[in-house]
């Protein structure tokens, strides 16, 4: 098996791919996975667009735009609050998922998100830095029964082999290690993503989105794929006036993308979440793993641990709120008294907090793919955008190029736009 795993690198080596070794999936250990380091090659054989919009430069757009700009497709991406300054803008976020036994399409895509974003990392290497963050292992520990059993279920069932999760020595039960995860600085990550000859970033903001025919465009025939030979999408600012048009736009603008455009039968639940900032101390400098419980820990970013987070479906309030930084200090203490110990106990010096809204949709999994003719989206990532906006970037991307789609059709279809409008009907 070694000599063939060999001798199919070194021939996709031969062929201008890039190879590498990440964790396996099921009982494998190890799998390769391979980058080409051209889109030249599609060229030849696809038409691709002139130009594609992305909408939102959070870690939904800008993983988007790169997954384009790999394929040689020149984006602009538009957001005017600039890069990740919206839900992606915490200090620090944790590259972790839940594993659960059972195969279905929605943790076989918990499981290859997380794979996924573990490769783009390794890929664009990334954190290189200590104020980017580290991989060195997260430790999630249940938080109820439920998940006590779920995670002693998945750790049987031979769907997450230990290169990837495995039990966490000197825990309590069923609180699991990922070993290559961490935590990273979304902001930093959006902008490494960003920063690429084919990607322009507008700090502009967009009131509508119109749907034109673009054979009255004179748009040239080898810029069109075949999706886009017959519609243009034009965007408008506040007085109405056109301020840029593509063949495709991508909306990754959470919330505000149903203000652009109606998804039939999609409700979005908007779920506020306060995040507490607090100072490093002697004894908690050189941590180096994250930790997830009812809330998470970050190891220190910039001299500031990551305390949160609190959940609230009611509050739309923005304003940060002294019972949150409590609450989130409590359930320190509560599953983590040793790290809030650590990092002062009752004298914990609390530096800042930050407030944002997570968009999650009513079934938890991300709205990612087509929802009409050259219009597509990538939202509602709720808590998990680091580990999903990869794969449904490469996913959206591939189907722009007209390239095979980068996930199997069931769970293609479980990720669907469309798939609430299927269920009504």
């Amino acid at each position: 098996r070694r000599h063939a795993a060999g001798f199919v690198r070194r021939g996709l080596q031969a062929e201008g791919f890039d190879m590498s070794r990440i964790p396996g999936y099921g009982r494998k250990r190890e799998m390769l996975i391979g980058h080409y380091r051209t889109a030249k090659r599609h060229d030849a054989l696809l038409a691709t667009p002139a130009k594609v919009i992305v909408i939102g430069a959070g870690l939904a757009g800008a993983t988007c735009a790169r997954a384009l700009a790999e394929l040689n497709i020149p984006v602009t991406i538009y957001d005017p609050q600039g890069i990740a300054n919206g839900a992606s803008g915490n200090l620090a976020g944790v590259v972790y998922t839940t594993p659960s036994g059972h195969p279905t399409a929605q943790n076989r895509f918990y499981q290859q998100s997380y794979l996924h974003a573990l490769h783009w990392l390794a890929r664009y290497q990334f954190p290189a830095s200590p104020d980017q963050g580290a991989l060195e292992g997260v430790i999630q520990l249940p938080k109820d029964l439920r998940h006590r059993e779920k995670a002693h279920t998945a750790l049987n069932s031979g769907f997450w082999p230990d290169s990837v999760v495995k039990a966490a020595p000197g825990w309590p039960e069923s609180t699991l290690n990922f070993v290559a995860g961490g935590y990273i600085a979304p902001q930093r990550w959006c902008e490494h993503l960003l920063n690429h000859p084919l990607i322009t970033l507008q700090q502009d903001s967009i009131a509508g989105l119109i749907r034109r025919d673009a054979s009255k465009q004179n748009l040239p025939a080898t810029h069109q794929t075949p999706d886009s030979q017959n519609t243009l999408w034009a965007i408008m600012d506040d007085q109405g006036r056109e301020m840029d048009q593509a063949p495709h736009v991508v909306l990754a603008n959470s919330f505000d993308a149903l203000q652009l455009h109606t998804i039939e039968a999609v409700k979005l639940k908007r779920i506020r979440g306060q995040v507490s900032h607090v100072r490093a101390q002697p004894a908690s400098s050189g941590w180096r793993q994250a930790f997830c419980h009812s809330g998470y820990l970050t190891p220190a970013i910039q001299g500031l641990h990551c305390v949160g987070a609190s959940f609230d479906l009611h509050r739309h309030d923005p304003a940060a709120d002294d019972q949150d930084d409590r609450a989130n200090l409590e359930e320190l203490k509560r599953n983590l008294p040793e790290h809030w110990q650590a990092l002062g106990g009752n004298n914990i010096e609390l530096d800042s907090r930050r407030v944002g809204f997570r968009c999650q949709s009513t079934d938890f999994l991300p709205l990612a793919g087509k929802i009409s003719e050259g219009l597509w989206c990538s939202i509602a990532h709720g808590s998990r955008g680091i580990t999903g906006t990869p794969l449904c970037a490469e996913l959206i991307a591939n189907g722009i190029a007209g390239l095979p789609a980068a996930v199997d059709r069931e769970m293609l279809d479980a990720l669907s736009p469309s798939r609430f409008m299927l269920r009504h009907r």
